[in-house]
Formats: structure tokens, C-alpha cells, sequence
């Protein structure tokens, strides 16, 4: 609605001018009255070169009028939110006094285009300031305060306070007119945001399931989306490219894969050892204890386990590429491994400030609103889900400097996830009305092992 009045502004001051030069050039256009008002011939020579230069401004003029009128916004209008911007500026210049006046529009309304019914409700804030006021009253005032605009036909007040609204036909035939001719055109960008947004997320060694598909797809629509209509987009893809289940892996590669430290197994191949090692973890005390070993190796940096860790990594990226080569997804690799250090930092501030505390060797902290704690450190020196996932929010919010986040996982994670914001904000690491940290959840998809 500024852009429009501004350009009208713009408009009317270019009409007056040339209104201006018109009456000047009629003078000019006239040499008996300039004679008559004794005006010599070189004075009149140098008016009739000015006359020229004023015709040429106008010229000019008329050229910048028809622009502007003919400019159209790259953006699409949308009429609900026009309808409720405008009561909302008549509601608030009507009422001044009341904080935050209701903004209640209807759409659809079997009564008119739109119906706003936010008279009754101010009346009973108004009420209990001790103002009684009649809700028909208010509508009235209401209406009363409405800006001059094309975009109504008419409006009216109807029973105890409702107010009718018919929008007027020749506005909305031209914005369905747009929209033929131009096309579908992103909405008006309010406040441009950086948005980072988390998804797809498989786990290296494994194969890709319809999960992971699911969140990719989403993730990538909602990505598309977002830079369609104008914000700066960052595409997140949270590995599981580390922790005990390489160490698992490694220690059963050294058994059954002996060139485990110079090439990967194939990715199927990769993923039926991955389950063995699984089974031989859960039921073998020996494998189990070499399995920890490998986890050692591989956290201190050993050569050969990174070396073997990397193979494994890449053979999976490979397989992973060509899924988002067929998806056109370009997307940002962040696993777990990459948060290794961050998490080191995420401990030492947690503890300055107070926040862990010791149970059963553990390092835990307790969040607000949530009954069970995080687990921070476990007893035996190493870190979790929940430390990864604090140092991946942490580098999100002051290393990326997104202000919007976005984690497209499956349900099963929303109350670790929801536990994860609570401690941000907790901490002070974002502000609810400043910033975005939002859980976009879809179903959890179970293979046949459940």
C-alpha cells in the first residue's frame, strides 16, 4: 500500500510541474504581449531558447509518469493480507490507546468478500478500562478511519458490530489479470531472513532409506521456496558419519574385510557388515571391547582407523550423490564428525556457567520444562546425541549467523528436538522473538526390523 501512494505522490508532483511549464511556455508562445510588456528582441530570442528547453523537460516529464504508472511491483498482492493491513492501520488509528487491538478478519464470509470482527472484542478491552462502549459504535469508528483506497466497493456495519466488506470488482479483475499475464509472483518480503535448514541427514555405511528421501524432498522443496520468495537460504546436511558404530564397523572390517585400511566395501556390502557388527556388539563381550578400542583409535586420530573411516565415508557419499544428482539438490556437508571440537567448547561453557551436574559419572544437564535431563558427557568420557546436537545449533546461530532454522526430521525426534531448542534459549543463545527454531516433522518410516 506505500509503494502505491508513494508512487501517486510521485505522480501528482510531476502533473503540477508540467502544469506549471505548460502556463509557461503560453507565455512565452506569445511575443505581441511580450512586445506589449516591453520585452526587446534579444530578451525574446533567449525566452524562445528557454521555451525550447521547457518543451524538451516536459517531454521528459510525461516520459517518467507514464513509467511509474506503468511499473508493476515484482510481487504478488495478496488481497487478505491488503484487507487485514488496512483495518489494522484504521483499528489502531481509531483506537490509540489500546495495546495491540485485535485484528480479527474473516474470509469468505457468506455475507460479504470479508467481514472484520473486531468490534466486540475491543469492546470488552475497552470495557474493562472502564470505557463502556456500543460494539456497533466501534465498527463505525472503525470505518470512520479507513484511508482513501480503490481497493472497496463498500463497507458496513451489520447486527451487534460486524462490519461487511465487498471488495471492489475492477481491483480484483486486475489482480487476477496479473496474475494471467505475469504469472505467479512471490508474496511482498517483510524481513529478509537467513535461513538454514536441516535435512536429509543418512547415515554413512548404510544405504539411503525412503526416510531420508522423505526428508531430502521436503527439506529441498522448503529450501526452494524460501529463496523463491527472497531469503538467503543455507542447505544443512547433518551426517551420521561418527561415534560407536565405526568403531563397531572397523573392528569387524579387521575380521572379515582385511583391506579394510586401502578400500571400502561397497555400499550394500558396507551395510550387511554394519549389521553383523551389530549383532556381534550386542552379544559378544570380546567384539564389544575391541569395538571401544576402535572408537579410541579412531577419536585420537589414528592413521590407519581415519584412513579406513574415510574409504567408508566416501564410498557412501558417492551412493549418496547420485540420489541428489537426480533430485538437483546441492547441499552443504555437516556431520557429526565436523561438530568433534565444537562439542569440547559447548562442555567447557556449559560448566563455566554452572549448568552440568554429575550423576552416576555422568555430565547432565537439566533443561527448563523438560523432566529428563540431557546427557552432556557419559561416564565414560565421551559425548551424545545431545552435545552434538548443542554444538550444531550453537555454530548455526553465531558461526552461520542464520536467524531462522529449520530441522526437517522425522517425528520420533521432536522431543529431543524440542529439548534441544528449550536449552538454546535457555543459555541465551537465541531470543523467541528475534529468531526462528522450528521442528518440521513428518512420519517415522520403520524397515522390517522395526
Amino acid at each position: 500500500m506505500s509503494e502505491i501512494s508513494v508512487l501517486l505522490a510521485h505522480a501528482e508532483q510531476a502533473e503540477a510541474e508540467i502544469k506549471r511549464l505548460e502556463e509557461e511556455i503560453q507565455t512565452l508562445q506569445n511575443p505581441q504581449k511580450l512586445l506589449a510588456e516591453g520585452v526587446v528582441s534579444p530578451q525574446l530570442e533567449a525566452l524562445q531558447s528557454e521555451n525550447s528547453k521547457l518543451k524538451y523537460q516536459i517531454n521528459i516529464l510525461k516520459r517518467s509518469i507514464a513509467t511509474e504508472k506503468s511499473r508493476k511491483p515484482n510481487h504478488m498482492i495478496s488481497i487478505s493480507s491488503l484487507v487485514e493491513d488496512v483495518f489494522g492501520l484504521a483499528i489502531r488509528k481509531a483506537f490509540p490507546d489500546v495495546d495491540n487491538p485485535p485484528v480479527m478478519i474473516q474470509g469468505s464470509s457468506k455475507f460479504a468478500d470479508y467481514q472484520c470482527n473486531s468490534a466486540m472484542n475491543i469492546a470488552k478491552i475497552l470495557k474493562e478500562k472502564g470505557q463502556g462502549a456500543n460494539p456497533r459504535d466501534i465498527a463505525d469508528k472503525i470505518i470512520q478511519h479507513l484511508p482513501q483506497s480503490d481497493y472497496f466497493e463498500k463497507v458496513e456495519v451489520q447486527g451487534p458490530g460486524f462490519i461487511n466488506i465487498f471488495l471492489n470488482k475492477e481491483f480484483v479483475a486486475d489482480q487476477v489479470g496479473e496474475l494471467l499475464n505475469r504469472g505467479v509472483k512471490p508474496p511482498r518480503l517483510g524481513v529478509k531472513r537467513r535461513a538454514l535448514v536441516d535435512f536429509s541427514s543418512p547415515n554413512i555405511a548404510k544405504e539411503m532409506h525412503v526416510g531420508h528421501l522423505r526428508s531430502t524432498i521436503i527439506g529441498e522443496s522448503i529450501c526452494r521456496l524460501l529463496e523463491w520468495v527472497g531469503h538467503d537460504v543455507v542447505r544443512i546436511n547433518h551426517l551420521g558419519d561418527w561415534g560407536t558404530q565405526f568403531g563397531m564397523l572397523i573392528a569387524h572390517l579387521k575380521d572379515k574385510f582385511p583391506n579394510y585400511k586401502v578400500v571400502s566395501p561397497p555400499i550394500g556390502d558396507l551395510q550387511a557388515f554394519y549389521k553383523e557388527s551389530k549383532a556381534r556388539f550386542d552379544s559378544d563381550e570380546a567384539f564389544k571391547k575391541k569395538a571401544y578400542e576402535a572408537v579410541v583409535q579412531l577419536q585420537s586420530y589414528d592413521k590407519d582407523h581415519i584412513n579406513a573411516w574415510k574409504l567408508i565415508c566416501d564410498v557412501s557419499r558417492k551412493e549418496f550423490q547420485k540420489i541428489y544428482d537426480r533430485l538437483g539438490v546441492s547441499i552443504i556437508e555437516r556431520g557429526e564428525s565436523f561438530y568433534q571440537e565444537l562439542m569440547k567448547d559447548v562442555v567447557k561453557l556449559l560448566e563455566e556457567k554452572g549448568k552440568l551436574e554429575l550423576d552416576d559419572g555422568r555430565k547432565i544437564m537439566f533443561v527448563p520444562g523438560c523432566s529428563v535431563p540431557m546427557t552432556i558427557v557419559k561416564s565414560d568420557g565421551g559425548f551424545t546425541y545431545d552435545t552434538s546436537d548443542m554444538a550444531a545449533i550453537r555454530h548455526r546461530l553465531f558461526d552461520e549467523k542464520a536467524d531462522w532454522l529449520i530441522y526437517v526430521v522425522d517425528a520420533g525426534q521432536g522431543s529431543h528436538l524440542q529439548q534441544v531448542f528449550a536449552a538454546a534459549e535457555d543459555l541465551g543463545w537465541y531470543n523467541k522473538k528475534l529468531t526462528r527454531v522450528e521442528h518440521v516433522a513428518f512420519g517415522v518410516v520403520l524397515g522390517e526390523d522395526k
